[in-house]
């Protein structure tokens, strides 16, 4: 045989055991996660030793996590067993992939993103999901764009696509409050559907932001909306009325909606307190976890076309602010000191 041919050979394969030890040490080691040990306290940096895959799960290195609304809910109130690693919005690079994932599905070294919507686990240096909560980040969107996309923004088009008509130029309202959720719904309808949407916000600095992100007018939230945004449509109420901020706004936005018209609440964590619709309307909840459960096609075609239109650029992402993975506590008290206008974004260190 060839000498040249043999060394070369010996080289490949050197190279090759090289970076397969590499890619083990990675995903064997320990890694670094934030942790919530006890309620309402703050989350510690402790480090993790990764478990063995199960089938159809996927092992990928986190390089960003959103923090979202019920990242803090469970924070401060519970939810789930303890010790916990919240975040389920994430993106990074895929570690490794069990033995029934099939090199169609997800490969090692794509780059991806993941809804972890069920465990959770993405404020962590790595994240095992399963396969189907694994989605591949197009080649125009970053990273750090696809970790604040892919939910609120697949939430918004699952409704607007799926739930409800929106014609172009029709009046859908939508709260808009500080974790982003309703501003990517604002992007959506705005944005894809040509809607003229009516944002209620809190401040006039998320007002700025709402009519720039696409909205036609804004009103402040107060008890006294509903009849301003009844005058911004000719007395009728919107066809569509969209609620992502939740709590006290639940009530008076749902007034605001049209005869035959429809409310849809995509506040994940106030199910309980959702009001009843006003008369001769209808109202939905809006979860794209229930959706998952329901129709896992459906599910993934949502999410892969929302990274799509961000692929061809006709909807973007806000980043409000962006910490460290050792600043998790900081970011939380953003959020629920909402100085946040969008998705806060933790960037995960190596």
């Amino acid at each position: 045989m060839n000498k040249v041919f043999v060394r070369a050979l010996n080289n490949l394969c050197r190279q090759e055991l090289s970076k397969s030890l590499t890619q083990a040490t990675r995903y064997a080691s320990t890694f670094k996660a934030a942790v919530i040990k006890e309620q309402a306290q703050p989350l510690e940096i402790v480090e993790k030793t990764q478990r063995k895959l199960k089938p159809t799960e996927v092992r990928v290195e986190v390089n960003y996590c959103s923090v979202n609304s019920v990242d803090c809910y469970k924070f401060r109130k519970g939810g789930g067993e303890l010790p916990f690693v919240p975040g389920y919005e994430l993106s990074g690079e895929v570690l490794e992939v069990g033995k029934d994932v099939k090199a169609d599905q997800i490969n090692v070294g794509e780059k991806v993103v993941g809804l972890n919507l069920e465990s959770f686990g993405g404020l962590a240096q790595q994240c095992i999901l399963d396969i189907d909560d694994v989605f591949r980040i197009p080649s125009e969107v970053s990273r750090k764009d696809a970790a604040v996309i892919a939910y609120g923004h697949s939430t918004a088009l699952y409704t607007f696509s799926k739930l409800t008509n929106i014609k172009e130029k029709s009046k859908v309202v939508i709260s808009t409050g500080p974790a982003g959720m309703g501003l990517a719904a604002v992007d959506v309808a705005a944005n894809i559907y040509k809607a003229e949407v009516i944002g209620v916000v809190d401040t006039e600095e998320r007002g700025e932001l709402v009519r720039e992100r696409g909205a036609f007018t804004t009103v402040h939230f107060s008890p006294k909306m509903t009849k301003e945004i009844l005058k911004k449509t000719d007395n009728k109420g919107a066809p569509t009325v969209y609620d992502a901020a939740g709590e006290d706004m639940m009530q008076i936005i749902g007034n605001c909606v049209a005869v035959g018209g429809k409310t849809f609440y995509a506040s994940p964590f106030f199910f309980t307190t959702i009001p009843a619709p006003v008369p001769h309307s209808f109202s939905s909840i809006v979860s794209l976890k229930i959706l998952r459960t329901q129709n896992k096609h459906l599910y993934k075609t949502i999410v892969n076309d929302t990274l799509e239109l961000a692929n061809e650029s006709l909807i973007g992402a806000h980043i409000s602010a962006e910490f460290s993975l050792d600043k998790i506590n900081d970011a939380i008290k953003f959020i629920e000191d909402k100085k946040c206008t969008g998705k806060v974004l933790i960037k995960i260190d190596d």
